[in-house]
């Protein structure tokens, strides 16, 4: 599968870069987590530093991976770190917990987490006032309309206001469940400790990988994760998974995007499509390997893979890769003569050997695509079908 292929079905689906993880994440069920089992771990790769691996069957025990990890400066690990993220939005019982808790973080007890959690001081039990902020607007509005109140405004406004007029003791009695709010301890540990929820939202790395490497590097996670990537882009190049390789700069592009760094994160993004358009994908040492044998079948995929138009005769991008650009030229600030020149410049600084597309044509594709040129390539499937023949 070609990286716009799985950028397209972003537009449809989910992030399809987390989609296994997140079809999970987002069912929610009473919680009963399937019996731990450890299994082993298959090294795909190493680095000079670390094994690449993946888990075959399951996640590993809880304390396999405590034993291996290093403690917050107030003794918490990964685990309890995303639990007390997590926290604020869980009752003080009956709740229904989603499955990554043990999937991704091995933790088979969810609520005896919390519990621990509340002993400990990092989050305590929230008054009515957090316990209406967990209402929906409508619920809020209708409170206020028995009181004859004004139902305009935000809603924290209301809910101030709602407190101001009615009777605590009726809303309490009303809404009585409470939920955790953290403390200043807990807070404090989350200031600290951003990597963990950060790697949960992104899936760049293992929260645990990345607790062992700021323990043994000591440097900040965003640096420890920069490094990573040009570490993973190495292994990549190195054996000929361009497919890997343009995921891996497209990360790239996103890290250096949330940094305002936008002059970076477009060069990369140039790249990415460069080696889209290229057609190469993963196992392409095998390919050359094996040439005689699988250049019919290997052309015919190349071009498979990147012409979508209806009649096979245009390439088109995907709405995700148009909408990157476009909001880089608004965040480069440069007029339209500007950043088409800009553009090309960048794409001819991608030297890739062997490509469906030169560097001219590629920039014209996406250029095309927001606007910025009129499409120059005509009849471009004939165009770099004749072109894959010469390699």
């Amino acid at each position: 599968m070609g990286l716009f292929d799985f950028l397209k079905k972003k537009t449809t689906t989910q992030d399809s870069s987390k989609s296994n993880s997140n079809t999970t994440n987002n069912q929610t069920f009473t919680y009963e987590a399937p019996k731990p089992s450890y299994v082993k771990k298959e090294v795909l790769d190493k680095t000079s530093k670390y094994e690449i691996a993946v888990e075959q069957d399951g996640p590993p025990l809880l304390s396999d991976l405590i034993k291996s990890a290093i403690p917050s400066k107030q003794g918490l690990y990964p685990h309890e770190l995303i639990m007390l993220e997590y926290a604020p939005s869980f009752k003080t019982s009956n709740n229904t917990f989603q499955q990554f808790w043990y999937y991704q973080y091995s933790v088979t007890e969810p609520q005896s987490l919390l519990d621990s959690l509340f002993v400990r001081g990092f989050i305590e039990i929230g008054d009515l006032k957090s316990a209406l902020q967990k209402l929906k607007l409508p619920e809020i509005k209708e409170e206020l309309k028995l009181l004859n109140q004004k139902v305009s405004g935000k809603k924290d406004e209301l809910i101030i206001r709602l407190l101001e007029n009615g009777d605590v003791d009726y809303l309490n009695r009303k809404f009585k469940e409470r939920y955790y709010v953290l403390t200043e301890k807990g807070e404090q540990e989350l200031k600290e400790n951003q990597y963990v929820s950060y790697l949960h939202r992104n899936r760049y790395m293992s929260v645990w990988e990345m607790n062992q490497r700021i323990a043994q590097t000591h440097c900040a996670y965003r640096d420890i994760l920069w490094g990573y990537f040009n570490e993973q882009s190495g292994v990549y190049f190195q054996n000929m998974d361009f497919g890997l390789y343009r995921n891996m700069r497209l990360n790239m592009h996103d890290f250096l995007y949330e940094e305002e760094k936008y002059k970076s994160a477009l060069h990369l993004l140039v790249e990415v499509i460069s080696y889209d358009l290229s057609g190469l994908g993963n196992n392409y040492k095998f390919v050359l390997e094996n040439k005689k044998v699988f250049k019919d079948i290997y052309r015919t995929s190349r071009l498979s893979n990147l012409f979508t138009g209806e009649d096979e005769t245009e390439v088109t991008l995907p709405p995700a890769i148009i909408s990157y650009f476009e909001r880089l030229q608004s965040n480069l600030g440069m007029d339209s003569e500007e950043f088409i020149g800009y553009v090309y410049n960048e794409f001819a600084e991608i030297h890739i050997k062997d490509r469906i597309f030169n560097a001219d044509e590629c920039a014209n594709i996406i250029l095309s695509e927001i606007g910025l040129e009129q499409r120059k390539i005509k009849h471009s499937y004939k165009v770099a079908e004749q072109r894959v023949e010469k390699i």
